[in-house]
């Protein structure tokens, strides 16, 4: 099932209204690219346990001091890795109820160091494998930089992969779109 809707919301602001609902006090979820640490705090806020992910030191020590300042840190595993060993990093026979990507590269940081297509693709199988049944996954990818157009077709590609009778697709966009905005896409898994 795929569907497409539009919001006046910034759409990290709508990753967060779309996957609330599906977090707990006994969650457990996962930060697939731990960026500044906004999707990470706002992940500890609703869920029992986080693990996030990033490839740069710099991620997760600015992570770390927003979760410390928010007293949130006791709640999260930051992991210096890539988001496709998520699989043989998160405690075997652990679920996800949200699992988030923000994808591109760190603000106000080296725009150089992206997310790559292939291990983002492996991090999204691996993602599915990982979610609770009725959980959640939140893509925000960006095709305006280099990589990212590449990147964002390699996903459509992935999600129209999946067996419909095991997920939902939705695709969020922006009101405000133009050529190059980001995308929004939200992978709910089925009974």
């Amino acid at each position: 099932m795929l569907s497409t809707r539009f919001t006046l919301h910034s759409l990290v602001t709508e990753a967060h209204k779309t996957i609330q609902p599906y977090l707990s006090a006994q969650s457990i979820s996962i930060d697939a690219t731990m960026g500044n640490g906004h999707d990470c705090l706002f992940l500890a806020r609703h869920s029992h346990k986080v693990y996030a992910f990033d490839v740069q030191e710099e991620a997760i020590m600015t992570t770390r001091a927003r979760l410390e300042k928010n007293n949130c840190i006791d709640k999260v595993s930051l992991i210096h890795a890539s988001h496709e060993t998520m699989h043989s990093l998160i405690p075997q026979g652990e679920k996800a109820d949200a699992i988030l990507f923000n994808l591109g590269y760190l603000p106000h940081a080296d725009a150089t160091i992206i997310t790559q297509k292939k291990s983002t693709i492996a991090a999204l199988k691996h993602a599915s494998e990982l979610l609770s049944t009725q959980g959640i996954i939140s893509i925000l990818a960006y095709p305006g930089h280099s990589g990212g157009q590449a990147e964002m077709q390699a996903i459509v590609h992935w999600y129209k992969q999946l067996d419909s009778s095991h997920f939902a697709i939705s695709i969020i966009r922006s009101m405000h779109e133009k050529i190059n905005s980001p995308r929004l896409f939200t992978i709910q898994k089925l009974q």
